[in-house]
C-alpha cells in the first residue's frame, strides 16, 4: 500500500509529489503527451517561411486546426495549434463538460494545462488572499523554493509591491520594440498615470533568460504558440521526469481516475486503464486530488454519487482591447521578440475595491489569419493591412476577480458528466478608462473594439471545494485542504480557492500544494 496517492500531473500534482519526496508516493494520470518525433526545427517561424520549409502540418494542420478561430468560437491561440491539441484532448469515454454559458478547457496531459500556459508566476499577497484561511506568510517559503527550482525572471520596478521580493529572480527577458515603446511611454507619463490608478512593470514568467538547472535559455524562435515543451518554458512534466528518474515517485500514466472510497485506515481509488478498458483499484493511506479544479470537483461528486449538490465555480472573466500606436505602423517586425505578455498593468482606483490586473502584449506570436475578420476591410485588404499594423498593435488583456455566486455552480448529471451554469458578467467600465488614459501615451483604441470572451476563456478555474477555517459544511476543505467529513482525502489544486483575485494563479497552486503535502507528510 502506498503512503499517498496523487491524482494528476499538473502543477498541483507534481509539486505535491515534489514535497513528499522520501515517502512511498503513487501518481495516477492519464498523461497524454505530444506525438513523439513530431517537432518544428529550432529556427524562427518567419525564417522557415522565407526558406521554404514545409511546416504546414505543424502550423496549420491537415484539419486546419491552426485556423480554428476563423471558423469557430474563440480558442486560446496557445491551444489551437496542431502540435498543442493533445493538451486538451479527452480520453475515450470521458464526457465533455455540459454548459451553454461556460467554456471549459480541461487537460489530461502530462503537465496539465501548464503544457500550454503563459508561464506567468506571481505571488499572492495578503490582499489577494482575502477570504482565504491562510496568509502570504504560510506560502512565502514555498514561493522561494519554486523560484529557485523552476527559474523565474523579472526585476525590481513599480510593481514589486504587488508581486513581492525579487530575490532569486533571473534577469528579465529583453523587451521587444513594442514592449520597450510601451514601457518608455509609461515612464514619461508615470506621475499622471499613477494618479489615474495605472501602474506598469515587467511580468515574472517561468521562462529562462539564461541557462538554469540543466535547461537552456529561451531561444526566441517564435514557436511558443505552436511547439510544446520548449525547454526554457517551465512545464511540471520536467520536474516529474526528475522525480521518476530518482525513484521518488511511482508514475502510472494511462489511468483515468473515476472515484475513491475512504476506509478507516486507507483510501481505495478506482481507475480505468485506458489501453484495456479494465477497472483497477489501488490503495493508499492518503489521497491528494490534483486533477484541476473542474476535474477534481467531478471526482468528488462521483465518489459521493451526489447529483443534488451545487458546487461553486470561479473564473477570471477577461477582456481584450487592441491599441494602435500610429508611429509604429509599417515598421519592420522584430522576429526575435517574445510573443507572450511582456508587461503587466495594474489598475488600483475608485472603479474597483481591489487591484485589477492586465497583461500587455503584441501579436507577433499569432497567425495573421487570427486577425482576418477583426478589421473592416475585405479579406484581401485585411491580410494586407495586418502586415503593416501588427508592429503597431498592443493588446491589453484584463483579468477580473471572482467571488462565489449562487448563479455560478457545477453539478453532476445522472450520466456522470459535469454540468456548469454560469451567469456572464457585465464589463466595460475599466476598458473605457484605459482607452482614455492610454490615448495620452499615444495608443489609440475604442471600446467598440474590446472583445469579451465567454466565461471560462481565461482557463483560470477554482472554487468547487473552498478552503474555509473549520470546514463545517459538505464539500468545504479546512485550512490544510482536508475535505469535509473525510480523514484521508486532501485537495491539492485550485478547487480549494474560496475566491479568485485578478492575478495569475498557477504559482499559488504550486505553493499551496507544497504546503498541503508538508502537512500530509506529518501524517504518514
Amino acid at each position: 500500500m502506498f503512503d499517498c496517492i496523487i491524482v494528476g500531473s499538473g502543477p498541483a500534482g507534481v509539486f505535491s509529489a515534489f514535497q513528499l519526496r522520501g515517502r512511498n508516493v503513487l501518481m495516477l494520470d492519464v498523461g497524454l503527451q505530444a506525438e513523439p518525433g513530431r517537432r518544428l526545427p529550432l529556427k524562427n517561424i518567419y525564417d522557415m517561411r522565407r526558406d521554404g520549409d514545409d511546416v504546414f502540418e505543424e502550423i496549420i494542420g491537415s484539419k486546419f486546426e491552426g485556423m480554428h478561430n476563423i471558423f469557430n468560437e474563440y480558442m486560446s491561440p496557445k491551444l489551437k495549434g496542431p502540435l498543442m491539441r493533445y493538451v486538451t484532448e479527452r480520453p475515450a469515454g470521458e464526457s465533455r463538460v455540459q454548459s451553454t454559458t461556460f467554456d471549459t478547457y480541461s487537460s489530461y496531459a502530462k503537465g496539465g494545462l501548464a503544457s500550454a500556459w503563459g508561464a506567468g508566476v506571481l505571488r499572492f499577497n495578503d490582499r489577494d488572499l482575502r477570504g482565504f484561511p491562510i496568509s502570504s506568510v504560510d506560502l512565502a517559503r514555498y514561493y522561494d523554493i519554486l523560484t529557485r527550482h523552476i527559474g523565474v525572471c523579472g526585476s525590481e520596478d513599480d510593481l514589486t509591491p504587488n508581486f513581492g521580493p525579487v530575490d532569486g529572480l533571473l534577469p528579465p527577458l529583453p523587451l521587444s520594440p513594442q514592449g520597450s515603446a510601451f514601457l518608455e511611454s509609461y515612464g514619461k507619463r508615470r506621475k499622471s498615470l499613477r494618479k489615474q490608478g495605472i501602474t506598469v512593470g515587467r511580468t515574472r514568467p517561468a521562462i529562462l533568460s539564461q541557462a538554469h538547472n540543466g535547461r537552456k535559455a529561451y531561444p526566441f524562435v517564435g514557436q511558443d504558440f505552436f511547439q510544446p515543451n520548449i525547454p526554457a518554458i517551465y512545464n511540471p512534466g520536467y520536474t516529474l521526469d526528475e522525480l521518476v528518474a530518482r525513484d521518488e515517485v511511482t508514475y502510472r500514466p494511462g489511468r483515468l481516475v473515476l472515484s475513491y472510497r475512504e476506509l478507516p485506515d486507507r483510501v481505495q481509488v478506482t481507475t480505468r486503464i485506458l489501453e484495456t478498458g479494465e477497472t483497477e483499484i489501488v490503495e493508499g493511506r492518503f489521497l491528494m486530488l490534483a486533477a484541476g479544479a473542474i476535474n477534481t470537483a467531478k471526482i468528488v461528486l462521483r465518489s459521493n454519487s451526489d447529483f443534488e449538490a451545487r458546487l461553486p465555480v470561479l473564473d477570471n472573466a477577461i477582456s481584450f482591447t487592441p491599441f494602435v500606436r500610429p508611429d509604429r505602423i509599417g515598421v519592420p517586425s522584430d522576429l526575435q521578440a517574445f510573443p507572450g505578455g511582456e508587461l503587466i498593468m495594474v489598475y488600483e482606483g475608485e472603479l474597483f475595491d481591489e487591484p485589477i490586473q492586465s497583461s500587455v502584449y503584441g501579436l507577433m506570436g499569432t497567425l495573421r489569419g487570427d486577425l482576418l475578420f477583426q478589421m473592416p476591410l475585405s479579406v484581401t485588404g485585411n491580410l494586407a493591412a495586418v502586415k503593416y499594423l501588427v508592429p503597431a498593435i498592443t493588446v491589453i488583456q484584463t483579468f477580473y476577480p471572482d467571488d462565489p455566486s449562487p448563479q455560478n455552480v457545477a453539478r453532476l448529471t445522472p450520466e456522470g458528466a459535469l454540468a456548469i451554469d454560469y451567469a456572464p458578467k457585465k464589463l466595460g467600465v475599466l476598458e473605457r478608462h484605459l482607452v482614455s488614459a492610454l490615448r495620452r501615451m499615444g495608443y489609440l483604441s475604442s471600446t467598440a473594439l474590446t472583445q469579451f470572451p465567454k466565461a471560462g476563456g481565461s482557463i483560470h478555474y477554482a472554487g468547487g471545494l473552498p478552503m474555509v477555517a473549520g470546514a463545517s459544511k459538505p464539500y468545504q476543505t479546512d485550512s490544510n485542504c482536508l475535505l469535509h467529513a473525510t480523514k484521508r482525502v486532501f485537495i491539492a489544486d485550485a478547487a480549494t480557492f474560496p475566491r479568485l483575485p485578478s492575478k495569475n494563479l498557477t504559482f499559488t497552486i504550486m505553493a499551496n500544494a507544497m504546503r498541503v503535502a508538508d502537512h500530509v507528510k506529518t501524517l504518514v
